[in-house]
């Protein structure tokens, strides 16, 4: 069984990967943002339905993003309190 610093020092690590993921989550949210800017001045005038949904989609993905950096900021704020009480 772990004693009391090794599980700090794990979940330190977790909290880490976790802050790494979130780097990354928000660079991709930056391309997404850059593809939307582009899709959405190409399509300009165009009301064809397909260029609504890829619109759409690309709209949602990053909604999800959002949703992502949310939620493991949270376990992030989670796991260091965890850490603090033990």
């Amino acid at each position: 069984m772990a004693n009391v610093e090794e599980v700090k020092a794990s979940v330190a690590a977790s909290v880490d990967g976790a802050g790494r993921a979130v780097t990354g989550i928000q660079g991709v949210a930056e391309q997404l943002d850059q593809s939307l800017a582009l899709l959405r001045m190409t399509a300009v005038g165009s009301f064809h339905p397909a260029a609504a949904a890829a619109i759409a989609h690309l709209e949602q993905a990053r909604t999800r993003l959002d949703e992502a950096t949310q939620l493991a900021r949270a376990a992030m704020d989670s796991a260091n309190q965890f850490r603090s009480m033990i």
